[in-house]
């Protein structure tokens, strides 16, 4: 690999790479704003935040880059990488496991599925705006 070149860029590995950075970063800071309102505030909130927001931002990138263009550059850096690095499964699943341990059942299945069905709602509604935008806002689309 020639580092002089720019062609390394290119690599959907890096790609994906920067594109996580990225986005842990903006995740973190996410975590830290959330827990500056209040010391209080569980970590839940922030983790639902991101992960509608992620959501939502993955709509909108599939639909501006085409549903079958999972392998476009675009797709790589903001989908898979910033949108991956930033939402958290991860963390919900941790989450999840604190309130089932408490045995906090309704909570945790409120915030299991509603975080799933929330996080769907989001998604399609990213695409729906973006599919809106582009049609000159003729209503839904097939994502």
């Amino acid at each position: 690999m020639v580092w002089s070149s720019a062609a390394w860029l290119t690599s959907p590995y890096i790609l994906v790479a920067i594109g996580g950075a990225v986005g842990s970063v903006l995740r973190y800071g996410v975590g830290r704003l959330v827990a500056s309102w209040s010391s209080d505030a569980p970590s839940m909130w922030a983790t639902g935040m991101v992960n509608l927001v992620g959501s939502f931002a993955l709509g909108c990138i599939v639909m501006s880059v085409g549903a079958p263009q999972r392998g476009h550059p675009m797709m790589l850096l903001l989908g898979v990488g910033m949108c991956g690095g930033f939402t958290t499964f991860s963390t919900l699943s941790m989450e999840l496991a604190d309130l089932l341990h408490s045995r906090r059942w309704d909570l945790a299945a409120a915030y299991g599925l509603g975080s799933l069905i929330c996080g769907w709602l989001a998604f399609l509604c990213g695409a729906w705006l973006i599919g809106s935008i582009a049609r000159g806002g003729s209503g839904p689309i097939n994502p």
